[in-house]
């Protein structure tokens, strides 16, 4: 059936573009809409392996700074206008899967013709610190389950046994500031486990400023109207030749950079996320497919839009876990570069002048040259007027 729009996702970003959030966010906000319609109809084999296009989604940044409600309340109302089974809000574990299992649903393969069973729904929260609680280990294990959507999944009931769910495909799109971070991630899940699985799309502040921000109705419907027939798409999607070449021309650099020991994120907390980039590429590829037309091809140009998209926000990925170390003067560190990063240049009687219950002149010492020898910043010294002055590097190793 003809779409309406020649790119979903372009589609989208135009309606969102009269807004303040980042366009990172409604970036990624549209790529995890398109997995949510695609549910669990879709995917690609590889090898033994099924993949699907689900996605892991947080965006990061400073609470009413970065405007991360505003944008995922400008998506989630498409969502649902199109019939996208959403979930949102506090939610246990356990009513959590008895809401998966009502989402049961039977679906026709359009590959194999075969008749399926799903249980689909997209999380969608502005607050992944209320959906996690405090060190969750029970529901950061479902999550790891649930990302490669198991085609059953047995979850034991309080007093009432053991229930089962057939053909899982969650995906979140969910939101939290920083500073919520060190308190909902246990040690254990930081490097593997969840956060491997997770597109951390960090921003420090809104992207612009837009007094009457403004919707586009013609535009909605339009974006509703394809994103129901995206929900249409069902069976297996193809590699075009010229797909394959350019997925195996970047799994073999891949492979020899990680080999190296030079990933593409450098933080040793995203080792684990390096090791699953080769599967988020393939659903990415998926979704860009899907936003485009209905035909499940993927070319080489879903590969590299996807490799684009990727490399733009992993550039800021590692500071989500900055905040998390157990470092003496982490605390004290995150204060000072965040205030370094928001003006560019300081001086030093600034900093001891406002985060003095903090940051002592000895500690001021210890973590500028932390961040002197992590090339974050570089020092100039004001002999005249006995000051110091700290300045952020304009190819400072952190992206900022």
């Amino acid at each position: 059936m003809k779409r309406r729009l020649n790119d979903w996702l372009n589609g989208y970003l135009k309606y969102s573009e009269n807004s303040e959030p980042p366009q990172s966010y409604h970036i990624w906000i549209g790529l995890g809409m398109i997995a949510g319609a695609l549910q669990r109809r879709a995917y690609v084999k590889w090898g033994s392996t099924i993949i699907y296009p689900n996605l892991y989604v947080v965006l990061v940044g400073p609470s009413g700074k970065a405007k991360k409600g505003t944008a995922l309340n400008i998506g989630k109302p498409i969502l649902k206008q199109a019939g996208v089974k959403v979930i949102e809000g506090a939610i246990t574990p356990e009513k959590l899967t008895r809401r998966m299992g009502e989402a049961l649903a039977n679906i026709t393969n359009g590959t194999t013709g075969k008749v399926e069973f799903q249980c689909a729904v997209t999380y969608v929260s502005d607050e992944l610190s209320v959906f996690l609680g405090q060190n969750n280990l029970r529901l950061l294990a479902n999550l790891c389950d649930w990302y490669d959507c198991p085609a059953d999944w047995t979850y034991d009931t309080k007093g009432q046994g053991t229930d089962k769910l057939e053909g899982i495909c969650f995906n979140m799109i969910a939101a939290t500031a920083p500073d919520w971070l060190p308190s909902i991630l246990p040690k254990e899940a930081v490097g593997g486990g969840f956060t491997s699985r997770v597109v951390w799309v960090v921003e420090e502040d809104k992207g612009k400023t837009v007094v009457y921000p403004t919707i586009d109705e013609e535009l909605q419907k339009a974006l509703v109207y394809d994103l129901q027939r995206i929900m249409l798409m069902s069976g297996e999607f193809q590699f075009s030749v010229e797909g394959r070449a350019r997925y195996e021309e970047w799994y073999l650099a891949e492979d020899t950079e990680n080999r190296r020991g030079n990933p593409v994120v450098k933080d040793p907390k995203l080792a684990g996320y390096c090791e699953r980039r080769a599967t988020l590429i393939k659903k990415l590829a998926m979704i860009l497919s899907a936003s485009e037309d209905s035909s499940m091809i993927i070319t080489d140009k879903h590969i590299d839009r996807g490799l684009d998209l990727l490399a733009r926000v992993e550039k800021k990925m590692a500071r989500v876990f900055s905040g998390l170390g157990s470092g003496r003067y982490t605390y004290a560190m995150e204060m000072l570069l965040g205030f370094i990063v928001k003006h560019k240049k300081v001086s030093k009687s600034q900093v001891l002048s406002l985060f003095f219950r903090d940051i002592d002149d000895y500690t001021f010492d210890v973590i500028t040259k932390t961040l002197i020898g992590m090339k974050v910043i570089y020092i100039e010294n004001d002999l005249i007027n006995n000051e110091v002055y700290l300045s952020l590097r304009g190819d400072n190793r952190l992206g900022f």
